[in-house]
């Protein structure tokens, strides 16, 4: 009989769902290959009657499964990445068929999800937008899971938390809530201003930021992180040219009234102490009505001195927030979910200091503090349409930072550069997609964005402060987008995808001393395609070839104390290339290696006169050429092993006039190599107790401040350990933690106030080592 003609494979006494025996541990060993296969192998081990009748899952590959489980996990193991799910026809027959359209790679399962041999479930590429498998994304993607309480780190670090853990992701330390994040070395400069960003930050479905830096958002309660890395603009649209960065929240349960508490205590080396709290609630209103809340606060202890106001640990930081979530789910196919955000961050001072001082010391005249005020509200509705999925959401944000700088080395006298930032901003997106379990997958969407950023600054003495000229940049976006998967053989799939995006830009010089004056609108009809290959020789290959492109548009910039300048659209293309073998949330062994070549035409950049005014420009063309691989490695079930590594190149190649000094010179913040290499390990003490510990050592090779002096100037060279390790049940624990276990000081980002960075002498250390434990319980 052919294949194709497949009916029943039989071996013995069915195990089923709900058969007593299916939770019963058993010795599986079936090797990776046909699916077909592997099932006759699996019903002898088990016992069980399995039926496939579907010739194209039949020829699927399939990882296989080794060790002592229950057959319902061993089965779920087979059936991960093929497209394949189980359906228990009656108490003596299990039956194999394909997955539902959009979640091909899901599986029914009866096993608690605490179940120790419980696996977890096939990576999916959320930010890809059609919850493509990680086994069929034809891209680079990370992901890191955020149960922070589990691994013993702190619940008070932002984003931090996702630097120390992923080598290709990169940021400025100019101090928390006022950093740039870099992804695959594509950054553009190290000072902040009205340049859109070059990673586009995502919570859930709606944008967090567009003109902005990372607004650093607590992670207690989120799920996981995701980084795909770019450009992304057939998907995303503009401010997307080094990729993604997505939190997932943990979304409301239904019928279920949960809660969880951390609270911590910490101690920084040279400095002082500090401590963090945070506690997350869930509701069940109705039986389709569920809330989430979510409060938190810390304090970050400070450790630099400054020795001109005889003050200590002047670097203190505090922050305070909370998330609120509902989720309606009426019926089957339908859910609504609405929430916000909101969170406080304020820094006392700068978190530089001086090299020809004593270390972690500076001298400054007076305070420079920081303050970032943000807020989310969403809007977010999923539903089915004729086997299809439909989501539309709606986000709008409001940030407001303000900034202090010394400016005594202008004036000779104490006084203050000050900027208010007041951002608005409005994002909406609807799309259908859908596909099934052969790799057919398409998307189809529309989306809509208004940013609004005024600017006001003044400078001088406190008693004679002048006003300068501020900048109102809005834009507007409105696009239509498509991408569609299709399978040409067995085992290779074509992706192919475009954007048609309409954009203005529209600029208007601000001031108490001029008449408001507008500059003419700038608008712009692009078309962004993307088009991918991947092949899949085996379950666990993934071989693949990448192309996309991105912009940022332009805007207008005070390019003087009374003038004011416009800048144009950058633009960016990538291709990549590479592989990835096994999958580490289910395989002992995986690895990933990809090649990039980026093409960056027109670079925007924001830049700092000599004499400490900031300004914005295009400074030329250039190129970024990366490496970068990952390996996981689980050699005993209690032990993990994970090493990560980039290698980076980059060049000005064509610079603009104003910059011809720095031809071929490299471009600022492109670290020339970095990696990381981390530890797991887990022990069940006794039963209901268990011991997670790890830890890591990350380098981060050198890279320059800036293009052209006084700016030019070398950061980066280091590296750093942690520790940390968590003892006790689900319900509770007591976590340590250990950064920069060798108290290293190294130099994080040469730059810390403008209008003293012609002496290059400023250095932003590491923090020194602090030790944290935390108490966390849940219920």
């Amino acid at each position: 009989m052919r294949l194709a003609d497949l009916l029943l494979l039989t071996a013995g006494t069915c195990v089923c769902a709900g058969a007593a025996n299916a939770a019963e541990p058993r010795a599986f060993d079936i090797d990776s290959g046909r699916l077909s296969g592997a099932l006759v192998h699996f019903g002898e081990q088990a016992g069980v009657s399995v039926g496939l009748t579907d010739a194209r899952l039949a020829r699927r590959h399939t990882r296989g499964v080794q060790g002592r489980m229950s057959s319902e996990v061993a089965l779920q193991h087979l059936l991960a990445g093929t497209g394949a799910t189980y359906r228990f026809v009656d108490a003596e027959t299990v039956r194999i068929v394909a997955a539902p359209s959009r979640h091909a790679t899901a599986f029914r399962t009866s096993v608690p999800a605490s179940s120790d041999d419980a696996p977890e479930p096939d990576i999916v590429v959320a930010a890809s937008k059609q919850a493509l498998p990680l086994a069929q994304f034809p891209g680079s993607v990370v992901r890191i899971a955020l149960d922070l309480d589990q691994a013993g780190r702190a619940t008070s670090a932002g984003t931090q938390v996702l630097v120390d853990g992923l080598p290709t992701l990169a940021s400025t330390h100019l101090g928390p809530g006022r950093d740039k994040l870099f992804v695959r070395g594509i950054a553009d400069s190290s000072f902040n201003g009205p340049t859109p960003a070059t990673v586009a930050q995502y919570f859930g479905d709606v944008r967090l930021n567009y003109a902005a830096p990372d607004p650093d958002l607590n992670l207690y309660d989120m799920a996981s992180a995701e980084v795909l890395e770019g450009p992304q603009g057939t998907l995303y649209g503009s401010a997307a040219l080094g990729g993604i960065v997505r939190l997932v929240p943990n979304v409301p349960k239904l019928g279920q009234a949960q809660g969880s508490a951390v609270v911590g205590l910490s101690d920084t080396a040279h400095g002082e102490s500090g401590g963090d709290a945070a506690a997350m609630l869930n509701l069940p209103l109705s039986s389709d009505l569920a809330m989430r809340v979510v409060g938190y606060g810390a304090r970050d202890p400070g450790y630099i001195d400054d020795i001109g106001r005889g003050l200590n640990d002047v670097n203190r930081t505090t922050s305070y927030g909370g998330r609120i979530a509902f989720r309606f789910a009426p019926h089957d196919g339908l859910t609504i979910d609405a929430g916000a955000v909101l969170q406080n961050l304020a820094s006392r001072d700068g978190q530089y200091a001086e090299r020809g001082l004593p270390p972690l010391t500076r001298r400054s005249a007076i305070a420079q503090p920081f303050d970032n005020d943000y807020r989310l509200g969403y809007l977010s509705i999923s539903t089915d349409v004729r086997g299809a999925s439909l989501t539309s959401s709606t986000g709008i944000v409001r940030h407001d930072l303000e900034t202090v700088f010394d400016a005594t080395p202008r004036f000779g006298t104490p006084a203050a550069y000050t900027e208010d930032l007041r951002i608005t901003l409005l994002t909406h997106e609807t799309r259908i997609s859908g596909g099934d379990a052969r790799g057919f997958n398409w998307l189809a969407g529309l989306s809509a964005l208004h940013n609004e950023t005024r600017s006001a600054r003044k400078i001088g003495p406190d008693d004679t402060a002048v006003p300068l000229l501020g900048v109102r940049n809005d834009n507007n976006e409105i696009a239509l987008f498509g991408q569609a998967s299709i399978p040409l053989l067995d085992d290779v799939i074509l992706t192919a995808g475009a954007r048609v995006n309409y954009d203005e830009a529209s600029g208007q010089v601000i001031g108490e001393t001029v008449p408001k004056r507008s500059e003419p609108k700038r608008r712009n009809l692009r078309w962004l395609p993307m088009a991918a290959i991947a092949w899949r020789p085996s379950a666990r290959w993934l071989v693949f070839a990448h192309y996309q492109e991105g912009f940022r548009p332009g805007g207008l910039s005070i390019t003087g104390r009374m003038t004011a300048d416009k800048f144009v659209s950058d633009s960016i293309s990538t291709i990549e290339a590479g592989f990835r073998f096994g999958d580490s949330g289910i395989d002992r062994f995986a690895a990933a290696v990809t090649v990039s070549g980026a093409r960056w035409d027109s670079i925007q950049a924001d830049l700092i006169r000599p004499n400490g005014l900031p300004f914005t420009s295009n400074i030329g063309d250039g190129h970024v050429l990366g490496l970068e691989g990952q390996v996981d490695w689980r050699p005993t079930d209690a032990l993990g092993l994970q090493a990560g590594l980039f290698l980076n190149t980059s060049s000005l190649d064509d610079p603009a006039p104003p910059f011809v000094a720095a031809d071929e010179r490299e471009l600022p913040n492109v670290a020339e190599a970095g990696g990381r290499i981390g530890i797991s390990y887990r022990r069940q003490l006794r039963r209901g107790l268990a011991l997670n510990a790890g830890g890591s050592l990350r380098y981060v090779g050198r890279s320059s401040l800036g293009i052209g002096a006084p700016i030019d100037v070398r950061q980066g060279g280091y590296a750093e350990a942690a520790l940390n390790a968590r003892v006790g049940s689900d319900r509770v624990g007591v976590s340590l933690s250990v950064t920069n276990l060798t108290d290293v000081r190294g130099n994080r980002f040469a730059f810390g106030d403008p209008f003293a960075i012609a002496a290059r002498n400023q250095i932003t250390p590491l923090r020194p080592r602090t030790i944290r434990i935390a108490v966390d319980g849940r219920f």
